[in-house]
């Protein structure tokens, strides 16, 4: 069984980016707003702009308080799409609880060349995580084709999940969606080669409901969704943390060095 190391992989991208990078005529510009002091998001942050100065990205946070109202972060969005220096924009989710509901508004705020997370539907990029999920698909099952594979993805309504789903359906897989409430939630991922989960519930994919060998990409946080009963049961698994999300985070910088190759 292989436990994926997602810094390792994450490295040889970045070697990549910055040769990438280093072609360019500019330093590209990432602007990351960061509203409250939840720790998590705090952690997240720190590490995507650390990941950035690797690359040579400059990566500015701009930190608002939690009292801060929906007005202002718009105004702020809209002052950095109409400034030509900055090729991407993101906001550090989850929002707090004051202006969760304003969540979709205010990423829709966001130029769409300049949205390099993908989180809204006019985006031009894949969002980062998605793009991630793909990558590390194709590293786990090389040199195996994906043609008329098993795939579940559990979360499939949320935002990751749809996009994986399309993504999977794209490379061939079978794709069956489902959730954490799913009635026959066994029946769904007892045959499948492939389960991607993604809904932030700790250990809900259990041993006794995985096909031997299946490859298991969690995406859960901050905790895996995937029990360490199933991940021995894998000849493939990510984990959590150091799976996805390094892959994710400079999955977001390829795709800011994309957007700066379509504004030369």
């Amino acid at each position: 069984m292989t436990i994926f190391n997602g810094q390792k992989f994450a490295q040889e991208r970045q070697k990549i980016l910055r040769v990438k990078v280093k072609k360019l005529s500019f330093t590209p510009r990432l602007v990351s707003i960061l509203v409250g002091t939840d720790p998590a998001s705090l952690l997240y942050t720190k590490l995507k702009q650390k990941a950035a100065r690797k690359v040579g990205i400059n990566f500015k946070i701009k930190k608002f308080p939690e009292n801060i109202n929906f007005k202002e972060i718009i105004e702020e969005i809209e002052e950095y799409n109409n400034d030509d220096s900055i090729q991407g924009i993101m906001i550090q989710l989850p929002l707090p609880a004051s202006l969760k509901l304003k969540t979709k508004n205010i990423l829709r705020a966001i130029a769409p060349q300049k949205d390099v997370d993908g989180l809204t539907l006019n985006s031009l990029f894949v969002p980062a995580t998605v793009k991630a999920i793909v990558e590390i698909v194709e590293f786990a099952t090389k040199p195996l084709a994906y043609f008329g594979k098993k795939a579940s993805v559990v979360g499939a309504s949320g935002t990751v999940g749809r996009g994986i789903v399309k993504k999977l359906k794209e490379k061939g897989f079978k794709v069956t969606e489902c959730d954490q409430k799913t009635r026959d939630l066994y029946a769904k991922l007892h045959e499948a080669d492939l389960i991607v989960s993604a809904t932030g519930v700790p250990n809900l994919i259990k041993g006794e409901i995985i096909k031997e060998g299946a490859i298991l990409i969690d995406v859960g946080a901050p905790k895996g969704d995937i029990d360490p009963s199933a991940a021995k049961r894998a000849s493939f698994a990510t984990p959590v943390p150091g799976g996805v999300g390094p892959v994710t985070i400079v999955s977001l910088l390829d795709n800011l060095v994309n957007a700066c190759l379509n504004t030369k």
